[in-house]
């Protein structure tokens, strides 16, 4: 057994990271370290627990048993470590701390704006960072390189995390002010005879609707596929095609693209909205400043519609 006094504390964090991330050269990223120190670390960690932790298959790097069972263990403990650090005196105005805002490619074009607004106004010298959330992106991250993320009920999220619903919104469809429907009524059938585009960002269909349809026995003709949500505005305001989206980012540029939006003719779900973090930050003032200015500002956006 090695004593505590021997142990190097920084093992523990690369060990987080790589059960994190399953790869070297990420975790070493993560530890701002280069990929043979991290490889390095890992040689001592294996020393250190009697145990490979890590066996290369062909789909990659994949915990033993052992590391697996070191996991939630460890993750407390370095929450509890890092509570330890936390400072109860907080200043928006002095503060100089680098936060990290993780957000999808609509939630950033929804809200980002208003909340760092608010952001820079109270905390000038602060810094806030920006980190896109794709697919199951939270989960793959340890919890020490998320301050707070902005999702969905459709976004991944550790089940340790805390979170707080901060709205919801219904989805509409948009179509140009010109299309043949603009003035008209839209039903099922209408809405099933125009091509459709679709923002995708690696995943699949739009599930709550692609659901809705399938259930009745029914599909839709999708025209235009990107990853881009303005070009996807662009293309409907210049052609017949429907678009079917949470509304707060396309109601800002409708003018501008000329759209109108219509009730979709399907008993959509809404789309609620959550800030999720680590409990590591939960007590921390500077966070609960965070969260508190993000939620405020997400709500006005939301109560605004």
């Amino acid at each position: 057994m090695v004593a505590l006094s021997q142990l190097d504390f920084k093992l523990l964090l690369c060990l987080n990271a790589l059960i994190a991330h399953k790869n070297v050269s990420r975790a070493a990223d993560e530890m701002h370290m280069s990929q043979p120190s991290m490889s390095r670390s890992l040689a001592k960690l294996r020393e250190l627990f009697n145990d490979p932790l890590f066996v290369r298959t062909s789909h990659g790097m994949e915990p033993t048993s052992r590391a697996m069972a070191l996991s939630q263990p460890l993750q407390r403990t370095l929450d509890q470590l890092s509570s330890l650090l936390i400072s109860q005196d907080f200043s928006p105005k002095l503060c100089q701390r680098n936060f990290r805002l993780h957000m999808s490619s609509y939630t950033s074009q929804a809200h980002l704006a208003a909340i760092a607004t608010d952001f820079y106004l109270q905390a000038p010298n602060a810094q806030l960072e920006i980190i896109d959330i794709k697919g199951k992106s939270l989960q793959h991250h340890s919890a020490q390189v998320i301050d707070l993320a902005l999702g969905s009920q459709m976004t991944y999220v550790p089940d340790y995390f805390h979170q707080l619903s901060v709205g919801e919104e219904q989805m509409r469809c948009f179509m140009s002010a010109t299309h043949p429907l603009a003035n008209a009524a839209l039903d099922l059938e209408s809405f099933l005879q125009y091509p459709h585009a679709v923002v995708s960002l690696g995943g699949g269909p739009n599930l709550p609707l692609e659901s809705q349809l399938n259930a009745l026995g029914k599909s839709r003709k999708v025209g235009f596929r990107t990853p881009h949500y303005l070009s996807a505005l662009e293309v409907v305001s210049n052609t017949q095609m429907l678009f079917n989206t949470s509304p707060i980012v396309p109601q800002g540029f409708a003018r501008h693209f000329n759209l109108v939006a219509k009730k979709i003719p399907l008993k959509m779900p809404v789309s609620r909205y959550y800030l999720s973090w680590p409990p590591t930050l939960h007590k921390d003032p500077a966070h609960q400043w965070l969260r508190e200015l993000c939620a405020k500002a997400i709500r006005a956006n939301l109560h605004a519609l």
